[in-house]
């Protein structure tokens, strides 16, 4: 090890070079503190033994310079001293002296102290050694988190583009919504789209739990329902069913014919199937398994735009509600099973007729059982309250105004609005 050893009397530093030499260390002398100071800035020497009293810089003064530096390593400082007095000794403990011998110093006493700090300056280094590890695990953990959160980020992008864009211009009706994952992904999707000339179909569909697992299915469910003319539509009759069902209108009116002797008026069948079977054909797509333990609730339905007749089937999902044009608030649905718990469950569907100025709200429950800082949930009853209190607004309006109540109800200022779960809302209104 390379020791400075500073003394101002000649024969002291002799012996003691001796000594240490003798030791296997190699010495590096200075007359003084003034002359041990420029050596130190110049060269990483990390142990000191320096006599106490000296002229231009003693012992004490050295030290202090030293703590005062930003060096990057610790030097190990040992001051010789005849001096007895302990306030002397805190002095120089103060100023950072690390270890004291007492003048005329002995060979066995001086190793004793030099190992004794080799130690301490051995586990310095290797907390340096580890120190500058972590810093490089956390430099890539940094780099790490900076992919994925971009990573996540265009994720979260190219599912917003998989929300409605903007709202059905063919159809005499209004539409509102709004989207408020908890996390970069959600586990909600919605989206309305035409079916044919007078019927669009409308979901909200929210997976279990949030985040990637769950923004993957809805990405997923938002594909499977798409209104697309695809073999594998959910939403549409395929050609084979198709077919059979123009069979069997062929048949009934070959049937009345003969009954009666002329054909009865008889409605085409649509070319898309009903919420329930919608519904059906979901849950035995998506069941729950040893890999995957999502499971989704989900409102389906089908207005006829021109009549304002409707029909939906409500899985598991809260009760959608309707608010008329008087004002009052109605509650849909029979609540029903989630899609993906039982294999053989069974989906309903309730009728419900949408005049002209009434609005249909549907929602997930991440907004109605947002809570407050007294952990009470928003709930049903005031999500109905703002649908009365903003009926004379324009449905964005109203939208905007529930998502507003709901960010002053659970943080009481929207800056530091972030829900535990993913909240969304599609409004529906019959234009007057």
């Amino acid at each position: 090890m390379r020791i400075l050893l500073v003394d101002d009397d000649d024969s002291t530093r002799r012996l003691l070079d001796a000594m240490l030499t003798k030791m296997g260390h190699e010495v590096v002398h200075a007359n003084d503190g003034q002359e041990a100071w420029k050596i130190l800035q110049h060269d990483q020497i990390n142990f000191v033994l320096s006599d106490w009293v000296m002229p231009r810089m003693d012992g004490v003064e050295l030290c202090r310079r030293l703590r005062a530096s930003n060096r990057t390593h610790y030097t190990y400082v040992v001051l010789f001293t005849g001096k007895d007095q302990d306030d002397d000794v805190v002095v120089a403990m103060e100023a950072g002296a690390d270890d004291f011998l007492t003048k005329p110093v002995q060979a066995k006493e001086l190793k004793v102290r030099i190992e004794s700090g080799r130690r301490v300056l051995s586990l310095e280094q290797s907390l340096n050694t580890k120190n500058r590890e972590l810093e490089l695990v956390n430099e890539a953990l940094k780099v790490s988190q900076q992919r994925i959160l971009l990573d996540l980020q265009a994720a979260a992008a190219i599912q917003r583009d998989l929300l409605p864009q903007a709202p059905l211009d063919c159809f005499p009706v209004d539409l509102a919504w709004a989207f408020m994952p908890a996390d970069e992904l959600a586990g909600d999707m919605f989206n309305f789209y035409p079916l044919d000339d007078d019927h669009m179909g409308f979901y909200l569909a929210d997976v279990s739990g949030h985040g990637v697992p769950a923004a993957m299915m809805s990405v997923h469910l938002s594909k499977t329902l798409s209104a697309e003319p695809r073999p594998d539509s959910l939403v549409r009759l395929s050609e084979q069913e198709k077919a059979s069902d123009n069979a069997m209108g062929r048949n009934f009116l070959l049937g009345a014919l003969n009954r009666r002797g002329k054909v009865l008026n008889r409605r085409s069948s649509p070319a898309y199937r009903e919420p329930k079977d919608v519904a059906a054909r979901l849950n035995s797509q998506f069941q729950t398994g040893d890999h995957s333990m999502l499971y989704f609730t989900m409102i389906y339905g089908v207005l006829n735009t021109r009549t304002g007749q409707g029909t939906l089937c409500q899985a598991g999902h809260p009760y959608p509600l309707i608010c008329r044009r008087d004002g009052s608030v109605q509650r849909l649905g029979e609540g029903g099973l989630p899609i993906g718990l039982m294999l053989d469950a069974s989906f309903e569907q309730v009728e419900f007729q949408l005049d002209r100025g009434d609005r249909l709200l549907i929602y997930s429950d991440g907004i109605t059982e947002a809570m407050n800082p007294a952990k009470e949930h928003f709930g049903e009853d005031r999500l109905a309250d703002c649908l009365t209190n903003y009926r004379s607004c324009s449905l964005q309006q109203t939208v905007d105004q529930v998502k507003f109540k709901l960010a002053e109800w659970h943080c009481s200022a929207e800056a530091d609005f972030n829900l535990t779960d993913d909240a969304s809302m599609l409004a529906i209104e019959r234009s007057a």
